[in-house]
């Protein structure tokens, strides 16, 4: 969960407006830390990964290869770097 969803949980759940780091500190000192986001497709597989690889590499040179990943492309992820996780 992200701070600013957490945020709005708790104005829903108690009316009451926090800052975004009034919620950090609190979260801080009972021990979370922010932690960097990664992200890894879900269908990722590197048995198939290796074997694509080879049959590309039997067909191909490297000079005649471009590669062009956007399938996934969401503005508002790579507006999120940040999340909160237990220490």
């Amino acid at each position: 969960m992200y701070l600013d969803e957490l945020r709005d949980e708790i104005s829903k759940a108690r009316g009451k407006h926090l800052s975004l780091s009034t919620i950090w500190r609190t979260l801080h000192r009972t021990g979370y830390s922010r932690k960097k986001i990664t992200r890894e497709a879900r269908e990722r597989n590197l048995d198939k990964r290796a074997e694509y690889m080879y049959q590309i590499g039997l067909k191909y040179r490297p000079d005649q290869l471009i590669f062009v990943d956007e399938s996934s492309a969401d503005i508002w992820l790579f507006s999120v770097e940040w999340a909160v996780a237990v220490v």
